[in-house]
């Protein structure tokens, strides 16, 4: 038998947990992503429906992507349940980087807003 780590029913059923918030959080974030992405999905011209759909495709891909390279960080000797919050937790701490770097990007270089009074 491998060598896991910490085992027991108590550590597996913390990482079942932990895996399962981050999943419901990054449906969560992916969800309000999707909802603005296609907000005016009737009304789009063919060109703002390709944009929509290229951005949905990107966002799938980088969320496929994240789950498996939290998969591959977790390595082949885990337990099941520490790969799958591995896996859950790579998608949502992309997600939450972005906006944050985003946020770092703008205080960096504020844009310019003129504001006609």
């Amino acid at each position: 038998m491998a060598r896991t780590g910490i085992k027991g029913l108590g550590r597996e059923s913390a990482d079942l947990r932990a895996g399962a918030v981050f999943a419901v959080l990054t449906v969560a974030i992916d969800g309000f992503l999707l909802s603005r992405i296609w907000r005016w999905a009737g009304e789009q011209t063919p060109e703002e429906h390709h944009t929509a759909v290229v951005q949905t495709m990107w966002l799938l891909g980088v969320v496929g992507f994240t789950v498996l390279l939290g998969a591959a960080v977790a390595g082949d000797r885990s337990t099941p349940q520490r790969r799958w919050r591995l896996a859950m937790l790579g998608p949502l701490l992309c997600q939450l980087l972005v906006p944050a770097a985003l946020i770092v990007y703008f205080l960096v270089n504020p844009p310019e807003i003129h504001i006609p009074w």
